[in-house]
């Protein structure tokens, strides 16, 4: 006979006084997955785990049971008494004003006041009423409230712990860190084996920017408290902003030691191994975290995060949307979907979850910066632009927002602003792009300073190896070319129809994505007459580009088969690892491509999947070049025409300026472009 819940819950309450833990545990699990907020049973799973040591555990319990009954006092009192005992005081505090505010009373709370007093300080502490007023507006999110009382409140009562960590974490929730760390050092002289305080300034002093100091506060805290799982935690998080991963995932190994049910310390080891790109043991990691909190948001959004960078965009949007789910104000979620519909060529969808993203977070600057970018691949340049700086307006230092902005505006031709904000990046291809920017406006003398410092560097690259000829034939200078000196020379065309079935392969493939438009287009401005795939194709299209993509890979190693003898840096410095990047591109008669480089790429590639009969000798062709003819000067230009037809494959250095000569024909002329990625 099957029991009802009321049943169901008497039989494991017979069970937990029996000492019947395992009985117990299954009963009131079964109520739980029939109905998820029973109060009684999330209160007794939230017992359980404590009698079993498991705090942390117990915490989501005790807090479901809460907020589906918070009429029930032993609710609070069990849900503080676990916060004590964590050494999470400010939290309990917390806890404690909300059940005063709904009426708990009884000699039980009377105690429970006079042991947290006593848990934080004496008699040099206000009276608990002026207290936990103060701990209200902590609690709602009135920190500056919050703050500005307890500093008054200091005046009368200047040996307050708790006034000075209530200080101290209003402080760090306005980001004024340095007042943070004060306040906790002021409770550090009045109380000096306050772990608490010693935690939360590491806390305060890792998001300033200093995770030295900040590990060394965290061993403080542990000294004082040395199965203080919080600190090992926070001390792991700081030790992975230092880039020291393994020892980062040493620390929140001993903070699951202490607390083997510490969801956070398992969602920190996942982030840490996708960092390390264990992306397979990253997704393991979140899982348990899930398991130890179903409702664990962060775990389901950070697996989106891995499953994005597996390329498999489905299921990492799948992913975001449980996360959101459970949190429907997850702005980071919504934001990292925004992010995959992108990859998917889904621009505007993408755009949409960016905007829902920036509602719940006005001031998100990735959002806007992530918006900036679909918008600029729709051609809205204006729009954005104005993302852009809306990014730069909310984090004037942010690197990316300066980077993509600075390309926007070198795309625009204005270079003198362009060059501003890729200096304000200081990445190594914001460094490239500046060389680009001082070729473009003629600064010869500012050019050769900024190319022969990044020859000096040893830097290997592309787009340093494509000024390098290009300045050389524009002005004559000859400087060192650690990338490809003769690029013109590693052009080659291979004839992929001799070797696979090319019409299965690749043209009925193309075809299907374009004919049934699987893939959004984006704006090129360099293409007259056609039109080009949004997003990378092979993350898209992947069932339909698997063969493609091996077919690649093959022709690629060849490629370095064919020039292993090579000095040049193109071969000597291969990339140990890459990716593909692709797109195609459909002309109508007429069409063409102006002449351009493909900056991200390590060497480029291009298969021919339809070439209109030739009404001229080089009608279609591909021609990859040294330098365009405007700004060639007097001297000669290098380049080469390629004779491509159905079926041809053209691999050449990225460095290489190429172009289409345009042609006449009803039918279109259609290809597979791509690049050679490295990983770095």
């Amino acid at each position: 006979m099957e029991l009802t819940l009321d049943q169901a819950l008497q039989k494991g309450i017979e069970a937990h006084k029996a000492g019947q833990v395992k009985d117990a545990e299954k009963l009131y699990t079964a109520i739980l997955k029939a109905q998820p907020e029973h109060p009684d049973a999330n209160h007794n799973m939230g017992l359980l785990a404590v009698g079993a040591g498991k705090l942390q555990e117990a915490l989501p319990f005790f807090k479901t049971a809460l907020e589906a009954n918070p009429g029930i006092g032993q609710f609070w009192l069990s849900y503080i008494d676990a916060l004590i005992k964590l050494g999470r005081s400010v939290d309990a505090q917390a806890i404690f004003v909300q059940a005063k505010d709904k009426g708990a009373t009884g000699v039980a709370f009377d105690q429970l006041e006079k042991r947290l007093s006593g848990s934080s300080i004496n008699i040099q502490d206000p009276p608990s009423e002026q207290l936990q007023s103060i701990i209200k507006l902590y609690t709602q999110g009135q920190l500056q409230q919050a703050l500005s009382v307890s500093s008054q409140m200091l005046e009368i009562y200047p040996n307050s712990v708790v006034l000075y960590n209530i200080a101290g974490v209003s402080n760090a929730g306005l980001m004024q860190y340095d007042a943070a760390i004060e306040s906790y050092r002021q409770a550090l002289k009045i109380k000096p084996d306050f772990a608490e305080a010693y935690n939360n300034m590491g806390n305060a002093l890792n998001k300033k920017g200093d995770p030295e100091a900040a590990i060394e506060s965290y061993s403080q805290a542990l000294k004082i408290k040395p199965d203080y799982a919080d600190a090992y935690n926070n001390m792991g998080i700081a030790l992975n902003d230092k880039g020291e991963l393994e020892a980062a995932i040493a620390s929140f190994r001993e903070a699951l030691q202490i607390n083997p049910d510490f969801a956070d310390a398992y969602n920190n080891i996942g982030n840490v191994l996708k960092d390390k790109g264990e992306l397979a043991a990253a997704i393991i990691s979140f899982k348990q975290a899930l398991k130890i909190n179903p409702n664990f948001a962060d775990g389901y959004n950070n697996i989106g995060n891995v499953l994005k960078d597996k390329g498999d965009l489905e299921a990492a949007i799948t992913s975001y949307k449980q996360a959101l789910k459970i949190r429907p104000d997850f702005a980071e979620a919504y934001n990292n979907m925004g992010n995959a519909l992108q990859d998917k060529g889904e621009l505007e969808a993408a755009i949409t979850r960016y905007k829902q993203a920036l509602k719940i977070r006005p001031d998100y600057a990735e959002a806007y910066n992530n918006m900036g970018m679909t918008l600029q691949e729709l051609g809205s340049k204006e729009a954005s632009e104005a993302s852009y700086r809306q990014a730069l307006a909310m984090k004037s230092d942010f690197a990316g927002a300066h980077y993509n902005l600075g390309l926007l505006l070198l795309e625009d031709r204005c270079y003198e602003k362009a060059a501003v904000h890729l200096k304000l990046s200081d990445s190594d291809t914001s460094k490239y792009f500046l060389l680009k920017c001082l070729y473009l406006q003629d600064k010869k003398s500012l050019f050769y300073d900024q190319l022969d410092y990044l020859i000096n560097q040893g830097k290997i690259h592309p787009m340093i190896g494509s000024f390098s000829c290009r300045s050389e034939l524009r002005y004559g200078k000859e400087r060192p070319n650690l990338f490809c000196k003769d690029p013109l020379n590693y052009a080659v065309k291979t004839d992929l129809s001799d070797q696979y079935d090319f019409e299965t392969i690749f043209v009925k493939s193309a075809k299907t994505i374009l004919n049934e438009r699987r893939v959004s287009n984006r704006k090129q401005n360099l293409l007259t007459n056609g039109y080009q795939t949004s997003g990378n194709l092979f993350s898209l299209e992947d069932d339909l580009t698997q063969d493609i993509q091996k077919i690649i890979r093959l022709e690629v190693d060849k490629y370095l088969v064919n020039f292993k003898d090579s000095k040049e840096g193109l071969i000597t410095s291969w990339p140990a690892d890459y990716s593909l990047y692709g797109w195609l591109v459909s002309m109508k008669s007429g069409g063409e491509l102006q002449p351009h480089m493909h900056e991200k790429g390590w060497i480029s590639g291009s298969i021919y999947i339809n070439v209109p009969s030739k009404l001229k000798a080089d009608s279609g062709n591909l021609v990859v070049c040294i330098e365009e003819e405007q700004l060639r000067g007097e001297n000669e230009n290098e380049e080469k025409s390629i004779d491509v037809v159905t079926g041809s494959l053209c691999l050449f250095p990225a460095s290489l300026l190429h172009y289409t000569i345009p042609f006449d024909s009803e039918e279109d002329r259609i290809v597979l472009a791509f690049d050679v990625v490295p990983n770095n």
